[in-house]
């Protein structure tokens, strides 16, 4: 009950951060041939083990305890097919990067950890209707062709992927922070530009971690 514990434990976090709701948020692990995923429009607060729902590859429903999965499902199943090395998929209505996603707009922004962390940017998925197929129409280009970890969903939200919870909630957290640094830096006026070649070196080392 291991992993069960870490859904529930880090669902709670979410929460507790106002990044979810009771209609809103989602997160899952991998379970060897299975996943674990939290539970269809349940009480964050009073959440436990039994309530998490097993889920094969397909989407078959293998746990018997009378809950329904998140209405996402098929969301992280998605994102376990395109990419073999993810662990764990998250997804939050964070206010800021939610604010991006609202208006369709990539977190971009001179910071240098959103250069070497994430790419230089967050990019926004085409817009899907909730808890269907169309939501994830997009996931190929950005988790697999532009290599991203955390994507925004068009009129929605945020999903991050990790190879375990902890990664894929400390990369939901980073890029919700990002999200509000950049929209406070312009109240204040232009960004201060990184230093001549600064962008491309972060970049490269970027990559280089994407490869190891």
């Amino acid at each position: 009950m291991e992993k069960q514990a870490e859904l529930v434990r880090y669902f709670k976090k979410l929460y507790e951060q106002g990044t979810i709701n009771l209609f809103e948020g989602n997160l899952s692990v991998r379970n060897g041939d299975t996943i674990l995923i939290t539970p269809s429009q349940q009480n964050k607060e009073t959440m436990t083990l039994d309530m998490i729902v097993e889920l094969d590859l397909q989407g078959n429903v293998l746990s018997d305890n009378g809950y329904a999965p998140s209405s996402e499902y098929r969301m992280h199943l998605e994102v376990y097919r395109l990419r073999p090395d993810v662990g764990a998929v998250l997804h939050n209505h964070s206010a800021f990067a939610s604010a991006y996603a609202l208006a369709g707009q990539p977190i971009r922004c001179e910071m240098a950890e959103l250069y070497l962390y994430y790419g230089g940017e967050v990019p926004c998925c085409a817009y899907g209707a909730p808890g269907t197929d169309a939501v994830f129409a997009d996931f190929e280009r950005c988790f697999v062709h532009e290599g991203r970890d955390v994507v925004l969903l068009a009129n929605h939200g945020l999903v991050a992927a990790g190879r375990d919870v902890e990664e894929a909630f400390s990369r939901a957290e980073a890029v919700e922070k990002l999200a509000k640094i950049a929209v406070l830096a312009r109240l204040l006026g232009e960004e201060k530009a990184l230093p001549p070649g600064e962008a491309t070196e972060l970049l490269r080392r970027w990559e280089s971690r994407k490869r190891v």
